[in-house]
């Protein structure tokens, strides 16, 4: 494949913008042959020398030449042009990297019939070789460059049609055989370094060690301790050698394969779900012959066999295929298999003070549909405004904004009056509609996100579900202090929207003064202040209640 082998990594970097943090974390790796620079619309890209010229390469530019390379070789053994493709991609991809992944399909002349997340390839594919069709499946699926775990249920329906129904998806998108081989260069370089000199580690040496640690690590899984040698490293005479045995390359890794067995166990909580509630542990990419990782695994799943009677190189590529024949031919014994994939974060509406009203839920199935009633907050609000954020935070401000759009000339009305019906869809290309109409009028907008258009990594999606989890506390605190702040601010614009029926000018002009001091507090308080605010708010309804109550209707909400 010519260049293309000293550009690595594009699956990593694909669909990336240049200053993700993981981007900046591979582009000062001395092993590489190439440098990752900025790109057009601040996306990363390749710069690689050939010959006296510097070229620059997109990610999708790299995996087409792959691509290009693969339909090549399917055209010399079969005969015939390839022109339309099923691809595997990681469950844990973004939406921007699935619509890199698929522009990169077209620069190689391929259309795409579908991306199939890597796990479920793998399940398709091993229930159709065993002829399962029903139970709970946990794929592990560890290849060079990414750890994707998938709780997947297969059901049958009653009209024969089996669907693989994804539960719960987490992944890594840097936990994979490349980080175990790059924690063995660095130790041999550190090895290296301490018995000759610094000056020995170039990038031709970390080459060499780079092809040594693939091979080292494969030994491994099949020898207790291996030698290796490297003549000549520096000048004729500089060898190096040294043993590595099985017990110590676990060690010098032991952090990966907990970040592994972490995300199992992630996967497994996120649902609901126990260890007892898995029929099959599925293992598929390389990386899963490891024996630690699978030794590992025996133990999490308190000694139920593993599932590793299937080449794990070739079990994605097989369940793709199956996919492609599927989709392509509509065989009627291949027909059968729907695949439902799901939502990684949920999707909703900001509502008072950025409080998340969630419409679409993280691990809902796709296609998803969600349906939110909202109302105007102010008298008289002349436009209701919505932004729609995905993310696991009750506090939007730390979620992500995806767009936004306004409904404008509502009717004058008391606050809470004016209603609208706000409906999502989220398709299984990654396209979101949100649509809000105003009940009375009809009036409606909507907006439409390809969320292809917007960069969210897998480590912000992991870091997003982290951090809900982590300030659970404060979201339940702040989700009652915005309860707390909307009734009081209800009772507040009703007060002030009937104000006028009071017959008496002094009673009037002493009513309006306490709404404007309630007022002041609210626009004061904050999620640490809510026991003042309802004492405020106490103290206002004992001024004004005796006064209001033949000419204001008003139901007074009570706050423990």
């Amino acid at each position: 494949m010519g260049a293309v082998s000293d550009e690595q990594d594009a699956k990593r970097i694909i669909g990336r913008k240049f200053d993700d943090v993981y981007v900046q974390e591979l582009k000062n790796r001395s092993e590489y042959k190439f440098s990752i620079v900025r790109g057009k619309d601040d996306k990363a890209e390749y710069e690689i020398k050939q010959g006296d010229l510097m070229v620059r390469k997109s990610p999708e530019q790299v995996s087409s030449e792959i691509l290009k390379y693969l339909r090549k070789s399917a055209y010399e053994y079969l005969g015939a042009e390839v022109t339309e493709a099923v691809i595997s991609i990681p469950a844990y991809f973004s939406n921007a990297q699935r619509a890199a992944t698929k522009a990169a399909a077209e620069l190689a002349g391929l259309s795409v019939l579908k991306l199939v997340s890597e796990p479920v390839a793998g399940a398709i594919y091993y229930t159709k070789k065993k002829r399962i069709n029903k139970g709970t499946f946990l794929v592990f699926d560890m290849g060079g460059g990414t750890l994707d775990v998938s709780i997947i249920k297969l059901r049958k329906t009653i009209f024969g049609k089996e669907i693989f129904q994804v539960l719960s998806v987490e992944g890594d998108t840097f936990l994979g055989g490349r980080d175990y081989d790059n924690i063995l260069i660095d130790y041999f370089t550190t090895k290296i370094a301490e018995q000759f000199n610094e000056s020995y580690v170039t990038p031709r040496l970390i080459k060499r060690l780079q092809e040594t640690c693939v091979a080292l690590k494969k030994i491994l899984s099949t020898t207790k301790k291996h030698e290796v040698t490297l003549l000549s490293i520096h000048n004729e005479n500089d060898d190096f050698t040294v043993s590595l045995t099985r017990d110590e390359f676990n060690l010098l890794t032991d952090k990966l394969s907990s970040r592994a067995l972490k995300l199992v166990e992630k996967c497994l909580t996120g649902v609901g779900l126990s260890k007892s509630d898995i029929n099959w542990t599925i293992l598929v990419g390389g990386m899963s012959r490891t024996p630690i990782i699978r030794e590992e695994l025996y133990v999490f799943f308190d000694q139920k066999e593993l599932k590793t009677d299937l080449n794990p190189d070739e079990a994605v590529a097989l369940g793709a295929a199956i996919q492609a024949s599927a989709l392509k031919y509509k065989s009627k014994e291949l027909e059968r298999y729907i695949v439902a994939e799901v939502t990684p974060l949920s999707l909703g509406i900001a509502v008072s003070l950025g409080l998340m009203n969630v419409a679409i839920k993280k691990n809902s199935p796709l296609p998803a549909k969600g349906h939110l009633e909202l109302a105007t907050s102010r008298n008289d609000q002349n436009n209701g405004k919505f932004k729609i954020f995905e993310g696991e935070r009750k506090n939007c401000a730390f979620n992500n904004l995806l767009g936004e759009f306004t409904i404008n000339n509502l009717p004058k009305a008391k606050a809470g009056d004016v209603l609208f019906e706000v409906n999502f869809l989220l398709n299984d290309d990654g396209i979101l509609e949100v649509e809000a109409h105003e009940t009375s009028t009809r009036q409606r907008n909507k907006l439409v996100v390809t969320m292809e258009n917007y960069s969210l990594c897998q480590k912000k999606i992991s870091a997003m579900i982290e951090d809900a989890e982590k300030n659970r506390k404060d979201d339940d605190l702040f989700e009652k202090y915005i309860n707390t702040y909307e009734g009081i601010l209800d009772v507040y614009n009703a007060v002030l929207y009937g104000i006028h029926n009071i017959s008496s000018e002094t009673d009037r002009s002493y009513v309006k003064k306490k709404c404007e001091e309630l007022k002041i507090t609210l626009d004061k308080s904050d999620s640490k202040g809510i026991d003042k605010l309802v004492h405020v708010y106490g103290c206002f309804r004992s001024a004004i209640e005796g006064i209001i109550r033949q000419v204001i209707e008003l139901k007074w909400p009570e706050f423990s």
